[in-house]
C-alpha cells in the first residue's frame, strides 16, 4: 500500500542563503584542490620527484596532479549515490570533511630527501583522496541551490555562481602562495614556506562545516522523497541513470569536456610554460593567472545571467568557439616574455571559457529527475575531468617534450573543443513531458 504522504515543509532557508553557504563550501574545496595544482607546477617536483632533467620532475609532478582525476568519477558516484538516496547535505558535509584532512596531511609531509620514495606515494595517496572529495562536491552544491524553491527564474545565474567558485578558490590559493613566496627569499619558500597554505586550509574548513551544517535539504529533493508514488528511494541511482536517461549521459561528458580540458590547460600547464620555459617568475606567473582568473569570475556569472534570458546554449557555444580559436593566440603571448600580452593571452581564454561554464551547471541539472540528479551530475562532470584535466597538463608537457612547439598543444585543445561544441549544439533535455523537472519548484 502506499505510504501516507505528509506534505514537505516549506524551506526556511532563503534562496541567498543556501547560495552564499553552498558557494563557501565549494570555494573551500576548489581552493584545496587548485592550491595542489599551483604548487604542483611550481614547486613539488623536485621536493617529490627529483631528477636531473627538470622536465622529467614537472612532468611527473603534473601527473601526481592528474592522479585526483581518476579518482573523481569514484568520488561522483559515491556520494552522488548518497545523495540521492540520503540528502544532498549530508553527502557535502562529507565531502568537504575528507578534502580538508587531505589537504592539511599533505603539508606535513616529509619530502624524498626524507623518506625517499614514501613520500610521492603518500603525496599521490592524500592526492586521490582530494580527487575522491572534489568528485563528489560539485554536483550536490549545484542541486542545494538550482532544486530551491526560489530558484526557478534565476537558476542559469545561481547555478553559475556555484561554477564561480573555481575561480574564487583559484584565486585564494594563487593568492596565497604569491604573498607567501614574497614575503620570503626564494630557497625558504621552495624548502618549508610551501606548506604554510596548505596547512592554514584548516581554518577554512573549519568554517565552512560550520556554515554547511546549518543548511536544510532543496525543496525539490525533499517533495520527491514524500511522494506515494515513490516509496522509497531508487536503490542504485548510477543504473537508474543510465536506465531513465541514457540520452543525457553522454551529454553531460562531452560538454564539460570542453571547460575541463580548457581550463586546466590555461591554469595549469601555460602556468608552468610561463614559469620554466618562458622564465617568468612564481609570483609573476601567479599574479598574471590572479588577474585572468578575476576574469574568469565575472565571464561565468554575466554567461549564466544572460542564459535566463536566451537559454543555456547561445553563451556556451560562443565560449567554446572563442576559446578553440583563441588557444592558437595564448601560447605565442606568453612566449614573448611580456607581461602585459602574457596576461592578456591568460586573460581572453579565461573569459571564453567563463561564457561555456557559467550555464553549464544548470544546463546539466537539467538533463536529469530529482532521484538521479547528483549522480547524473556528478558521474559526468568528473568523467570529463579525467578527460579533459586529468590528462591534458601531462599530455601538454610531453607534446611539449616531443615537437618543442605549442601548437600541436593547441590543436589538442581545439579538437576538444569541437566535441564539446557538437554536443551542446545537439543535445535536447533528458526528461520526457510526463516526469517531473526543476521547474515544478
Amino acid at each position: 500500500m502506499p505510504r501516507t504522504v505528509v506534505p514537505p515543509p516549506a524551506s526556511k532557508d532563503s534562496i541567498r542563503k543556501v547560495t552564499v553557504a553552498s558557494m563557501v563550501g565549494t570555494v573551500i574545496e576548489w581552493f584545496d584542490f587548485n592550491l595542489f595544482g599551483a604548487m604542483a607546477a611550481l614547486v613539488l617536483g623536485p621536493l617529490f620527484f627529483p631528477s636531473d632533467n627538470p622536465l622529467t620532475s614537472t612532468l611527473l609532478s603534473l601527473a601526481t596532479f592528474g592522479v585526483a582525476f581518476v579518482a573523481r568519477p569514484f568520488g561522483g558516484v559515491l556520494f552522488g549515490h548518497f545523495g540521492d538516496k540520503y540528502g544532498r547535505k549530508k553527502a557535502l558535509v562529507f565531502a568537504l570533511l575528507i578534502m580538508g584532512v587531505g589537504t592539511f596531511a599533505i603539508g606535513l609531509l616529509p619530502t624524498y630527501a626524507s623518506i625517499g620514495i614514501a613520500a610521492p606515494v603518500l603525496l599521490v595517496t592524500l592526492r586521490l583522496l582530494q580527487g575522491l572529495a572534489l568528485g563528489g562536491e560539485y554536483g550536490g552544491a549545484v542541486l542545494m541551490v538550482v532544486e530551491h524553491e526560489g530558484a526557478a527564474k534565476r537558476r542559469g545565474l545561481l547555478g553559475s555562481w556555484m561554477g564561480s567558485a573555481s575561480p574564487i578558490g583559484y584565486i585564494l590559493a594563487a593568492g596565497l602562495i604569491a604573498i607567501t613566496s614574497a614575503v620570503m627569499p626564494e630557497d625558504a619558500f621552495n624548502s618549508w614556506g610551501w606548506r604554510v597554505p596548505f596547512l592554514l586550509s584548516a581554518i577554512m574548513v573549519i568554517v565552512g562545516l560550520y556554515i554547511r551544517m546549518s543548511l536544510e535539504e532543496p525543496q525539490a529533493f525533499k517533495e520527491v522523497t514524500a511522494q506515494s508514488e515513490t516509496p522509497e528511494p531508487v536503490k542504485i541511482p548510477f543504473l537508474e541513470m543510465f536506465k531513465r536517461y541514457p540520452r543525457s549521459v553522454f551529454p553531460s561528458i562531452g560538454a564539460a569536456l570542453g571547460i575541463h580540458a580548457g581550463y586546466y590547460l590555461s591554469i595549469i600547464f601555460a602556468l608552468a610554460y610561463a614559469r620554466n620555459d618562458v622564465g617568468f617568475s612564481a609570483t609573476s606567473s601567479l599574479l598574471m593567472v590572479l588577474i585572468a582568473s578575476v576574469f574568469y569570475f565575472f565571464a561565468i556569472l554575466a554567461s549564466g545571467h544572460i542564459s535566463d534570458k536566451v537559454g543555456r546554449k547561445p553563451p556556451m557555444l560562443v565560449g567554446v568557439v572563442g576559446f578553440a580559436i583563441w588557444v592558437f593566440a595564448l601560447f605565442p603571448l606568453i612566449a614573448t616574455g611580456n607581461a602585459v600580452l602574457a596576461g592578456l593571452g591568460f586573460s581572453v581564454g579565461l573569459i571564453f571559457l567563463g561564457s561555456l561554464y557559467g550555464p553549464m551547471s544548470t544546463w546539466l541539472a537539467e538533463l536529469f529527475g530529482t532521484q538521479v540528479r547528483y549522480t547524473g551530475i556528478s558521474f559526468g562532470y568528473t568523467i570529463a575531468a579525467v578527460i579533459g584535466g586529468g590528462i591534458t597538463p601531462a599530455l601538454a608537457v610531453g607534446l611539449m617534450d616531443r615537437y618543442d612547439s605549442t601548437i600541436p598543444i593547441s590543436v589538442f585543445a581545439a579538437g576538444i573543443s569541437v566535441i564539446a561544441f557538437l554536443t551542446i549544439l545537439f543535445t535536447r533535455r533528458g526528461l520526457s513531458h510526463e516526469e517531473e523537472d526543476l521547474n515544478n519548484v
